[in-house]
């Protein structure tokens, strides 16, 4: 059994618009209304694990940083094994000589993803940190 479908009005910049019909193209979007809804998901998983912290959640994590500045593979490594109660599994990924990818599997209580989250955010030379809960 499916939702019932309900039309709702948003009053949004002409810009955002602009960017929303470049996305409904790039991705093949069958309407503005499925690009919208797809948003509207992801939205909202992201906002949900972050109001049930005390249950258990899983998903990734995936930080985008510089290799080498700031000794950040070290402190990335020692936070690895300080968290590896939630952590089980990475993968490390170069996609150039300087800029890695690092995608980290993780199961645990959601106050213990959070703060992995916000450390890697706070890591010097971290460029972007995105948690995907499943």
């Amino acid at each position: 059994m499916s939702d019932a479908i309900e039309r709702i009005s948003l009053t949004i910049p002409r810009s955002l618009v602009e960017d929303l019909d470049t996305a409904v193209e790039t991705w093949e979007y069958s309407s503005r209304s499925e690009a919208s809804r797809d948003a509207l998901r992801m939205f909202l998983a992201n906002l949900d694990w972050q109001a049930d912290l005390d249950s258990v959640h899983c998903g990734s994590i995936t930080t985008i940083y510089r290799h080498g500045d700031h000794d950040i593979n070290d402190e990335m490594l020692e936070l690895q094994h300080d968290m590896d109660d939630v952590i089980i599994a990475t993968q490390h990924v170069h996609l150039d000589s300087h800029l890695c990818l690092e995608t980290i599997v993780v199961n645990g209580p959601g106050e213990e993803i959070k703060e992995l989250v916000n450390s890697l955010r706070s890591l010097d030379g971290m460029e972007q940190v995105q948690f995907t809960n499943v």
